[in-house]
């Protein structure tokens, strides 16, 4: 009894912990991506949230989609306030809840009896899968369809238990209805969930088929309402959206994409015509160019097995992740995807399961990948296959803790089938792009990137005036590793800047500029080439300096620290206009620039000046700029690290001195620590603001004056 006891207090325990460090890697994705912009579909679904929140009624979207997920959406928007990020929250929780789930999903497949190791694996999985977090930060359908499915899976064994009645059917029904409602993809679970309850029914065929009946009717009453609108609306039968017949025919013209969407779009809110046109043009498509059709579909089914956030990496190297966010991607997302997807496949032919659940995940899985070749293949599309991959590939994992049971199952016929499987997924994934090789050319790269850069470092360039450069500078082995990494990745951006930086080093302007626009011509997006050519722009006086040094904003990077470690041509100065184009690597903390040409800080920023020739003080242009009501805060300075009294700051705009400390002994710069002891988000002042920083104080600019007598 003190066994079960235990055993049950330690299952929840874990399960528990479990479910709390997967809402804290949600978490850290949230922030991560919070200022990142939303994708079309994100972008559709949130105005027709926010438009249902305002109690403007229900549209359909372009391409017609279930409502349940908007409809939830505009609470959540109604909740929040229109808060995005708070709205983005919403769709962390439900991404939450999969955790407990997939453990409950996993255990009901297994049974009770067989301890509660393997189901904790299976929500381990879950828990720490970064592809999971990740797509939980966007306004999609896809976290709360892979909750639904696990729940209503869940309901479906427990229905097709011996003694359950029509009830529990019934409620499997209504769940798997919720979920077509949220997103059509679920639809074939209606045709498998009434198949295994009618067919593998431990009460007989004649209490499974009252289970499969009460099961498809709760599911068919639960849509009900939402087809009769639709009849009411358009004058024909839709049974819950158009998304199929469209993506049949969107994805299978050799037209084009954007050619039927002309042809559709000019139907306007004919949406059963547009269906039947669709679906006629769809097949006809299919059936009259297989070639192409084919060559299309073996294309999307070998990019199925990709991975995904290498793969997105790589195609967007102009797009800035942090580093920390990038070995989450590498291990959590593209490795854990990997071990999930050969263990999940092996498990699903080796895995012992309840009578009749093999084919109906089999066909689950089939199906999935067969719409992703047929229509085309977006990575989050792959998520209802964690459905029948996390518990199968938990259950393979733990296995390989028991070497002996292990080998004595993989030599049976079925699991020397299951060993191929996995063993076929890996090479399809590879087929795609050999990753390893992948992998060791870019390692190569980065590792001689480094070396290059401490070489640079080592010839302390740092605030040296362009004039007074010379080619003799210790340059030479910086410039030789920066080679190597561009024979590596002939279009690496990085490489180029760094032989760009090499060669201002050794005065070779010219030189220089001809690699800022190699890079600047292989990825005009990316900032880094644009920072150095304006650094070299404004130590010319050239005033097309400051459309090069705008590109501090097309990152996320903080550009203002890595300009202060990178931007040396310009020598310093004893005046520093805030936000007027020219003060890149001069300054830290500070938010990109207002249209007026000032900065707003948070709670602490700094500015670069050169020393004065005498003494001298201190003169900033600030303004708190308060909404009403709200104190005003303090301004803090501190001078190379000795501070002094604070200062109260008016909202208006107002010039204050600060005498700088005469005790600083000879120095080669000014580094003016700024602190406010107060905040205040625009938003939550303002509902109607989008504004969410976190803001401190303005800025205008920053001089040195004379004391005087």
């Amino acid at each position: 009894m003190v066994r079960v006891w235990w055993a049950r207090r330690g299952s929840a325990l874990g399960l528990a912990a479990l479910t709390l460090l997967g809402l804290v890697l949600r978490i850290a994705a949230w922030r991560w991506h919070e200022f990142r912009p939303l994708g079309g579909d994100e972008r559709e679904y949130l105005d027709l949230a926010l438009h249902l929140a305002r109690g403007q009624g229900y549209y359909d979207l372009q391409f017609m989609r279930p409502p349940l997920f908007p409809a939830a959406l505009a609470a959540v928007a109604w909740l929040a306030d229109g808060d995005l990020q708070g709205i983005r929250f919403a769709n962390i929780l439900v991404s939450t809840l999969t955790i407990p789930l997939m453990f409950w999903w996993t255990r009901a497949l297994l049974g009770r009896d067989r301890g509660p190791a393997i189901p904790l694996l299976a929500a381990g999985l879950a828990a720490g899968s970064y592809t999971l977090a990740l797509n939980a930060t966007e306004l999609l359908t896809e976290a709360a369809t892979l909750a639904g499915l696990t729940l209503t899976m869940i309901a479906v064994l427990r229905a097709g238990q011996p003694g359950r009645g029509w009830r529990w059917a019934a409620l499997a029904g209504a769940l798997v209805a919720l979920v077509c409602l949220i997103r059509s993809v679920a639809l074939p679970l209606l045709a498998l969930g009434a198949w295994w309850l009618a067919w593998h029914s431990p009460d007989g065929r004649r209490a499974g088929g009252r289970r499969a009946l009460a099961f498809v009717l709760a599911a068919l009453l639960t849509i009900a309402p939402w087809t009769v609108r639709n009849a009411l609306s358009y004058g024909g039968f839709i049974l819950i959206d158009t998304t199929g017949p469209e993506n049949l025919w969107l994805d299978n013209d050799p037209g084009g994409r954007e050619a039927v969407k002309a042809q559709l779009y000019a139907m306007g809110d004919d949406r059963v015509g547009r269906s039947k046109l669709a679906s006629q043009r769809g097949l006809a498509a299919l059936a009259g160019n297989p070639g192409w059709v084919a060559a299309k579909s073996w294309g999307e089914f070998r990019k199925f097995w990709a991975l995904e956030q290498t793969d997105d990496m790589l195609a967007r190297p102009a797009i800035w992740v942090r580093p920390a966010e990038v070995w989450l991607r590498l291990l959590l997302g593209d490795g854990l995807w990997l071990a999930t997807l050969i263990a999940g496949g092996a498990g699903l032919l080796a895995m012992p399961l309840p009578r009749g659940l093999r084919p109906l995940l089999g066909l689950w899985a089939l199906y999935t990948v067969f719409t992703g070749a047929l229509f085309h293949v977006e990575y989050r599309y792959r998520l209802p296959l964690y459905l029948a991959l996390l518990p199968c590939a938990a259950w393979a994992l733990a296995r390989l803790g028991r070497p002996r049971p292990l080998l004595a199952r993989w030599r049976s016929p079925r699991g020397l089938a299951a060993l191929g499987l996995g063993l076929g997924l890996l090479a399809l994934t590879f087929a795609w792009r050999f990753y390893p090789a992948e992998a060791a050319r870019l390692g190569r790269k980065h590792w001689a990137l480094w070396q290059a850069e401490r070489s640079l470092a080592q010839a302390d360039l740092a605030g040296v005036p362009l004039a007074q450069m010379q080619a003799g500078l210790p340059l030479y082995a910086a410039q030789a590793h920066a080679a190597a990494a561009l024979r590596d990745d002939p279009e690496s951006v990085l490489a180029r800047v760094l032989l760009a930086r090499i060669e201002l080093g050794g005065g070779r302007i010219d030189r220089a500029q001809a690699q800022l626009q190699a890079a600047i011509d292989r990825l005009p997006a990316h900032p880094y080439a644009h920072l150095v050519r304006g650094d070299l722009l404004r130590s010319q006086g050239d005033p097309a300096a400051r459309r090069e040094l705008a590109y501090e904003s097309a990152s996320g990077e903080d550009l203002q620290a890595w300009s202060r470690e990178r931007l040396g041509l310009t020598p310093l100065s004893t005046t520093l206009d805030l936000g007027g184009g020219l003060d890149l690597g001069f300054i830290g903390g500070f938010y990109a620039a207002e249209q007026d040409g000032t900065r707003w800080m948070p709670d602490a920023a700094t500015i670069i000046l050169a020393p004065p020739a005498a003494d001298s003080a201190l003169v900033l242009r600030v303004a708190a700029q308060r909404p009403p009501g709200a104190a005003r805060p303090l301004l803090g300075v501190a001078v190379n690290g000795v501070a002094g009294p604070a200062v109260e700051v008016p909202d208006d705009w107002t010039e204050l001195r600060f005498p700088l400390p005469r005790d600083l002994g000879p120095i080669e710069s000014l580094a003016i620590t700024l602190t406010s002891s107060a905040t205040f988000v625009p938003h939550a002042a303002d509902p109607a603001n989008p504004d969410g920083r976190d803001l401190g104080l303005r800025l205008d600019w920053a001089r040195l004056e004379p004391l005087g007598p």
